[in-house]
């Protein structure tokens, strides 16, 4: 159909491949932590305990009073979790210090655990990142990635980027997920390694492979423009899908470009249409905006439906989507989509204009001719005060 002046699309764009803040607080099998807000508990030693210990934690306990070290560490674990005894944190943190001085492993990483969070024990990264690297140099592979987030963040700790290059590729190497992608993302910046594209994309592929949604769209994003790997629009698709599946949105929008333009999958409207959805079900605005379009159009496999289009586009330009506004304000101005409303339009064109839209000025400046000064006043200070909706997240 004709149209006053074209509606902007979205479009697929090159994405730089960023690291994501991750959690480090990683349990031992079968040793849940303690509540942040669990309260200091007296001593499981003192008569008037108000929880009866189990016969298991009382032989326990018993063995842990003749030094048994494995003991100890589990005699804490029982104390943090409340296993067979009430909850006593700052008891546990005794327990493991004896354990973890002595030089066992799962201890010192429970008491880096309680450090690193602060249960049972004043919050110290220092004294974290201290019995962290104890339990990563003797093999507990979750230590590892701990200690390398705390050296790649240099938070509370001093900033070691070789360090935690080190220990991530430690950790990816006995099988940890989160591991390979971060080392991944070490080798495509250069950060405590040499930069090294290859090495990127195969670390990545190994995080993809362990069905690391983020891993698997960044490597679609490699695969799409030949990063470390050779350029393959169908493989770059394959990932796309997988990451999609898991519910990444950025890969959700751009399999759906895929599919609208064909590139590595067959052209189908329908399946875009979908995708977009998913997307737009996760606040993608792109995804709102071009799906929006794609209902306005109809045509094979996709009902037309101006009235979820123009809820689309409201809720994307009202989250800040710029073309979403100008699309939205054009369509009001035009009144051949959407029923004709020009303070809408005027409003909406006088935003995008706000956010560099170019194009929103022609048709604006056409719609504020039709409107008296007044109007106009008002409008213009509503736009002036407009700021962006909370997602709701």
């Amino acid at each position: 159909m004709s149209r006053m002046a074209p509606l902007l699309r979205h479009s697929s764009f090159r994405t730089p491949i960023v690291a994501a803040v991750l959690a480090c607080a990683l349990a031992l099998p079968g040793a849940a932590m303690a509540s942040k807000t669990t309260p200091a508990q007296p001593s499981v030693l003192e008569p008037d305990s108000a929880r009866p210990a189990s016969p298991r934690f009382k032989a326990l306990l018993a063995k842990a009073q003749e030094g048994d070290v494995h003991a100890q560490n589990e005699v804490g674990v029982c104390l943090a979790t409340g296993d067979g005894v009430q909850k006593a944190p700052a008891e546990a943190v005794r327990w493991w210090t004896l354990a973890a001085e002595k030089g066992l492993a799962d201890a010192q990483f429970n008491l880096a655990l309680v450090y690193d969070d602060g249960h049972g024990v004043a919050r110290n990264a220092s004294q974290a990142a201290v019995f962290y690297k104890k339990a990563a140099d003797q093999g507990i592979v979750a230590a590892m990635y701990n200690l390398a987030e705390m050296e790649s963040s240099g938070h509370s700790v001093p900033m070691n980027l070789a360090e935690a290059a080190r220990y991530y590729e430690a950790a990816a190497k006995k099988g940890h997920v989160k591991a390979m992608y971060n080392l991944a993302l070490a080798y495509s910046r250069g950060q405590g390694v040499e930069r090294d594209e290859t090495k990127a994309a195969a670390w990545m592929q190994k995080a993809a492979e362990a069905n690391h949604p983020r891993a698997q769209y960044l490597l679609a994003q490699m695969y799409a423009q030949g990063i470390g790997v050779k350029k393959d629009v169908s493989q770059a698709a394959h990932w796309l899908a997988l990451a999609a599946k898991n519910g990444h949105a950025r890969a959700q929008y751009s399999l759906a470009l895929h599919c609208q333009q064909g590139k590595g999958v067959p052209k189908d409207a329908a399946s875009a249409a979908r995708w977009y959805r998913e997307a737009a079900k996760r606040n993608h605005t792109g995804a709102m905006c071009n799906l929006a379009l794609l209902l306005l159009d109809g045509g094979k496999g996709v009902a037309r439906n101006p009235a979820e289009a123009q809820r689309l586009l409201t809720r994307a330009a009202e989250l800040g989507d710029p073309k979403a506004q100008y699309n939205l304000g054009l369509l009001f101005w035009e009144g051949r989509d959407l029923t004709k409303n020009v303070p809408e339009a005027y409003y909406w064109l006088t935003v995008a204009a706000r956010h560099g839209i170019v194009e929103a000025k022609k048709p604006r400046e056409q719609a504020g001719k039709t409107l008296s000064s007044s109007e106009r006043e008002g409008l213009e200070a509503r736009a002036a005060a407009y700021r962006p909706a909370s997602t709701g997240k």
